[in-house]
């Protein structure tokens, strides 16, 4: 049971309270409690009250010390998680590339993303199995060796050269960019399983394809080769053969990077013969902050972002060689 303590508007003496009280006003609850005799049940009641109330002060205060420790937990939680992406949003520029591999006969294999290969070199045949994706090939010659790549039942023969093989479904793509190379197939007459090294190998399996540089094909796997089963050998513009191998070109990923930076990466990492001479007509264009992901190749993308989000125009002076101006 709770009680109101109210302020007299008068002075008080609790040994007379009746004789006290102004004419016409109400008994106050203290008169009351005076009048009854019950002043000691009150203070008891009124000790008792503010115990509880402590205690439950006390409660109250402890669990905000919870609460202020759990919320000091939170905050710290959220000052770490601030601080990384501060630290994951200063200026930085990484460089990624294809898997690259070099065989034991020192040839050199990418890999497309997702793409897996298994070396199997034997005394006669420098054989890589494609299991999945795809991959390019730079082959060594060895005129007594030759380098073959197998899918299933197609093999793709080479003594020295380059090319891609992609592993598309039910279709086996193979795309030269140097030399060229043999399509092979297991013929419909052949008992002995394909991709074996015995030495009735080669009168077991059917050419295909002859396939030059510039040069495209696609067959399908796992059916016998028939000799009315020849895949057409479709010619590759340069704008499509570089928009298939664009995968092997170095990956730039900028993010707040100096312009200056970025300049200097790629030229560092572009390809051969495509490097273009980039000079800032201000040296303070050198300072804008850049971010994005490009192939290293790809300066007109380069170009044209920097026309978008700052306005600064890409003035050629030759195909090799490039002002940039701050646009008006």
């Amino acid at each position: 049971m709770d009680f109101l303590v109210m302020k007299s508007d008068y002075p008080f003496d609790p040994r007379h309270p009746a004789e006290q009280a102004p004419a016409g006003s109400k008994l106050h609850p203290v008169d009351w409690v005076v009048e009854s005799d019950a002043v000691g049940d009150v203070l008891r009641e009124m000790n008792g009250q503010l115990h509880r109330r402590h205690r439950r002060r006390l409660r109250v205060v402890t669990g905000g010390a919870v609460a202020l420790l759990l919320s000091g937990f939170v905050w710290q939680q959220a000052y770490r998680s601030t601080t990384i992406t501060e630290r994951t949003s200063t200026p930085s520029a990484m460089v990624s590339r294809p898997e690259r591999q070099v065989l034991p006969d020192g040839s050199i294999v990418e890999l497309r993303n997702g793409a897996q290969v298994a070396v199997a070199f034997t005394d006669s045949v420098r054989r890589v199995v494609l299991t999945r994706g795809e991959a390019h090939f730079q082959v060594l010659t060895q005129k007594a060796k030759p380098f073959v790549v197998a899918v299933g039942d197609v093999e793709v023969r080479a003594v020295g050269t380059a090319f891609s093989v992609e592993l598309g479904g039910t279709e086996v793509a193979v795309l030269v960019t140097e030399g060229s190379v043999a399509v092979e197939k297991a013929s419909s007459e052949s008992a002995e399983p394909a991709g074996t090294d015995s030495p009735n190998t080669d009168k077991a399996r059917a050419v295909v394809a002859l396939v030059e540089a510039g040069n495209r094909v696609v067959v399908p796997v796992d059916t016998a080769a028939t000799s009315d089963s020849r895949p057409e050998v479709v010619p590759v513009e340069t704008a499509e053969l570089a928009m298939r191998l664009a995968w092997r070109a170095p990956r730039l990923e900028f993010s707040r990077t100096p312009l200056v930076e970025a300049l200097a990466l790629m030229s560092q990492h572009a390809a051969a013969g495509k490097n273009v001479t980039v000079i800032l007509a201000d040296p303070s264009l050198g300072r804008v902050q850049v971010s994005g992901v490009l192939r290293a190749d790809n300066m007109e993308t380069l170009l044209g972002l920097l026309d978008d989000e700052h306005g600064i125009k890409a003035e050629y002076r030759s195909p090799k060689e490039v002002v940039l101006r701050k646009g008006q």
